[in-house]
């Protein structure tokens, strides 16, 4: 009996004793962990981004280096298939290791001062930069996870005269870019714009006064083809009055840009004024490819503010476009021949300020009118009303044929 006593005894010792220890473990276990989401960096093409990340959780002294993890996830090409997640970066001490996409872009420009500040710079910025960012930060049993959503606007483009293929001088160049809602590209921004695949066998003004074209795979015609390798080819600083095309670039899009068809189509003219009756005008060749760079598509041709007539294309198929993305050009002017064709029309229109007062407004003095004529509708806000508005069909991807 007193040795069944004892061994009781040593049993609960046991079980104390192992209590305490799976105590101990589950309590080095604990995660501190913190989470913080950024309001959308917004930066301009070959422009540059500041990605804040600064761990603060209150953290016991480690011997070890903080880790730091930069990601980006970013939808697939074409919105087709899952969102994809690549490392961009990655710090351990003075291990610091970067993606080759991102390599001489990025830094962490306070990580030697405070290994716990790793805020993200990127430099050089490109359209594919764009996505949504992750910072982790592990030190010890401290966790933290920084979300910064990075967008990147503007887009680079190709003109050439409505009259012909190298016509523009340097002064004309400037004119046919500030006319098509942009500006003279820089150097910075063609590289930018070639390194998101942008290619165009036309050597073209940039703002700096020298001429340039980028070329993504050689291929003969086109000057350079020899050198069998891909990038900017440069003619140098030219004499202001020699012809060429021009590159320019479109920053932002301040209204919507829209397709627009009647029956039998329309000429130039016709379009003009059908935009006009809807309260816009004819699109720019800038403003469509904004629109095209957020999403807009379309298979119908249609004229230009400046003559030509292009249509937008955002996902691939065989019978639209050839095949190619990016804005179609079908005509690049306004000959006397084709001012009498017919096609559809892509117009612009401005965003409208102070909808909601003009609304209010008009509600104010619909009442009063429905009550003198006895209306029905009276007691509902604005139901019998006359209708002021065009008829609008929303497409798949968020805009407007009208």
């Amino acid at each position: 009996m007193a040795l069944n006593l004892c061994a009781a005894e040593q049993l609960i010792l046991f079980v104390l004793m192992l209590s305490v220890f799976l105590g101990e473990g589950a309590a080095s276990s604990i995660v501190n962990m913190r989470r913080s989401t950024h309001p959308t960096v917004q930066q301009t093409l070959a422009g540059k981004a500041v990605l804040s990340c600064v761990f603060t959780l209150q953290t016991s002294s480690s011997p070890q280096p903080p880790h730091v993890l930069w990601t980006r996830i970013r939808g697939s090409a074409e919105g087709q298939g899952a969102p994809h997640e690549q490392t961009v970066l990655s710090a351990k001490g003075d291990v610091i290791k970067v993606n080759k996409a991102f390599s001489g872009r990025v830094m962490l420009p306070g990580y030697a001062a405070n290994a716990l500040n790793a805020t993200m710079e990127i430099s050089s910025l490109r359209t594919n930069d764009s996505g949504t960012y992750h910072c982790q930060v592990v030190m010890g049993n401290d966790y933290e996870r920084d979300t910064v959503p990075l967008v990147v606007s503007g887009v680079v483009f190709h003109y050439q005269a409505p009259s012909s293929r190298y016509a523009l001088s340097f002064t004309d160049a400037q004119r046919a870019c500030q006319e098509n809602t942009a500006q003279m590209a820089t150097p910075a921004q063609l590289w930018a714009a070639y390194y998101d695949g942008f290619a165009s066998c036309s050597a073209g003004w940039l703002d700096d006064q020298t001429v340039r074209y980028s070329v993504q795979l050689p291929e003969l015609g086109c000057y350079g083809h020899k050198e069998y390798s891909a990038g900017v080819r440069n003619y140098g600083k030219r004499d202001p009055k020699e012809l060429f095309d021009v590159y320019c670039y479109a920053k932002a899009l301040d209204g919507e840009v829209f397709h627009s068809s009647v029956p039998g189509r329309l000429s130039l003219s016709s379009a003009s004024d059908r935009c006009v009756s809807l309260g816009g005008q004819l699109a720019t060749v800038g403003q469509l490819y904004l629109a095209w760079r957020a999403g807009l598509d379309s298979c119908a041709p249609g004229w230009l503010s400046d003559g030509s007539v292009r249509h937008p294309v955002t996902w691939r198929r065989p019978d639209c476009g050839g095949g190619q993305l990016g804005v179609r050009t079908i005509t690049p002017n306004s000959t006397t021949d084709n001012t009498t064709a017919l096609y559809d029309a892509y117009c612009y229109r401005g965003k409208m300020k102070d909808s909601g007062s003009i609304s209010q407004i008009y509600t104010s003095l619909w009442k009063p009118w429905s009550y003198l004529t006895d209306s029905s509708d009276a007691d509902s806000a604005g139901t019998g009303s006359p209708d002021v508005t065009t008829p609008q069909t929303t497409t798949a991807r968020g805009f407007t044929s009208v």
